[in-house]
């Protein structure tokens, strides 16, 4: 994987194990670095927190400069929603500061997604406990989304989140989804939803965001790359603005 064209770089959680989803979506002459943060593995609002700290997240961005990337991106969407409203907005600024190196978060991503897709009213599939569905809730809602209905597995162990069957993350996200909402939305760097995306937008009419997809769109974007990536939902097909 050469970045002839542009090297991506991305903070993920150490338990994080869907690397080949950020590959895949990598278009042509774009290269993806991973640098991890340390993660105990609890989906808790408390161990999330301690795995999203600034120091972590810092470490993690200042070994990707030496890659002379052009994006710096925390792969993460619970740590980048938890802090409140402008949360992830701090942890960018935090990483550009320290890098002088464009920076993005899953939910920057996520948020830029939506406005892009016109999507007002959203529908949630989500592996997660409810505390942190509960924050997943207020930020949206604080940047003017409308979360119309949101199902849950309430996963908290990581590994029972990736493990959970392509299957179980369909059929939740047909149960999730409603008439009322104009989007869909799959939240969780290491859970299933990049290769649901093009038959879930078949599926239900309707725009398909998922966390790994987003990241990766806005952090090409952001390096200047405009390629569709195929079989990546309607998201790929657009620019940033």
């Amino acid at each position: 994987m050469d970045g002839w064209r542009a090297r991506i770089g991305l903070i993920y959680p150490s338990s994080g194990k869907r690397d080949a989803d950020f590959f895949r979506l990598a278009p042509p002459g774009v290269s993806v670095h991973v640098a991890r943060v340390p993660f105990a593995g609890r989906g808790t609002l408390e161990s999330i927190g301690a795995m999203s700290q600034l120091d972590n997240l810092l470490a993690a961005a200042r070994l990707l400069s030496g890659l002379r990337p052009a994006c710096i991106s925390w792969a993460d969407t619970s740590g980048s929603f938890m802090f409140g409203a402008d949360g992830d907005a701090k942890q960018v600024e935090a990483i550009r500061a320290a890098t002088s190196v464009p920076a993005s978060t899953t939910s920057t991503a996520c948020l830029a997604a939506f406005a892009r897709l016109g999507v007002s009213r959203v529908a949630v599939a989500s592996p997660y406990l409810s505390e942190v569905n509960d924050q997943l809730r207020t930020y949206y809602q604080a940047h003017g989304l409308t979360v119309v209905r949101l199902l849950s597995l309430e996963l908290e162990n990581e590994w029972d989140i990736h493990r959970t069957p392509r299957e179980k993350v369909y059929a939740l996200a047909k149960e999730a989804y409603s008439p009322e909402a104009d989007g869909l939305f799959i939240p969780c760097t290491d859970f299933e939803g990049v290769n649901l995306i093009e038959v879930l937008e078949q599926d239900l009419g309707v725009p398909v965001v998922t966390a790994n997809q987003a990241t990766m769109w806005h952090a090409v974007r952001l390096s200047g790359v405009l390629d569709r990536v195929p079989n990546s939902g309607a998201l790929f097909g657009l620019s940033l603005s």
